[in-house]
Formats: structure tokens, sequence, C-alpha cells
């Protein structure tokens, strides 16, 4: 197999377990400074090598693509997860805005 491809495999499968780590210890921004990254590497090697791959070297990798998914399933739940306090938050967020409404509003009519 060509050491480049390899190392390309390597490279962003390295991303994926710090991405991972990130996602389980709810390091959001750096989270997601390095996911775009990570997506655009993960795209280019998909899309440019894998024609140049034979069916052996393809066996090879079946192995990292498979970690990869897995890993990308973990995440994707620990994002869901995040999400849902964001929803929570927002939603708090908006109730307070909503009660400082209410309290002003009839604070003003009581002084007119």
């Amino acid at each position: 197999m060509d050491k480049s491809i390899t190392a390309s495999y390597e490279n962003v499968y390295q991303q994926n377990l710090v991405l991972l780590e990130m996602a389980k210890q709810g390091e959001w921004q750096n989270f997601i400074e390095l996911a775009a990254d990570y997506v655009v590497t993960l795209q280019n090697i998909l899309d440019g090598q894998a024609d140049n791959l034979s069916a052996f070297e393809k066996e090879q990798l079946k192995a990292i693509l498979q970690n990869l998914i897995d890993n990308e399933t973990i995440i994707i739940r620990a994002l869901q997860g995040r999400l849902d306090v964001l929803r929570r938050d927002m939603s708090t967020l908006n109730l307070g805005r909503k009660c400082n409404q209410a309290y002003a509003s009839s604070f003003t009519s009581t002084l007119q």
C-alpha cells in the first residue's frame, strides 16, 4: 500500500480519536475547531484515493473505516446530548426574557 495513503488514513484516524475524546470531555469549542479540518481531510481522502487502491488495500483499510464509523456514532450521540442541553438553556433564557418583559410591563403600567 502506498505510504502516503496509509499516512493519510492514519492522520484522519488520529483526528477522529481526538474528536471522540473532546466529545466525551465536553470540550466543544476545541471540538468545533478541529471538526471542520477533520471533515475536509476525510472527504479528500475518500474522494481522491479510493480509485487508486487495489482490492487488497481496500480490505486492509476496511477496519480503519469501521473504527471511524463506530467513533462517529459515539460522537453523534454526544453532539445530540449537547444539542439537548443547548435547547434547554435557550428555553430557560426565553422563559426568563418573558418573565422580565411581564415584570417590566406590569411595573411601567402601575407608574402611568
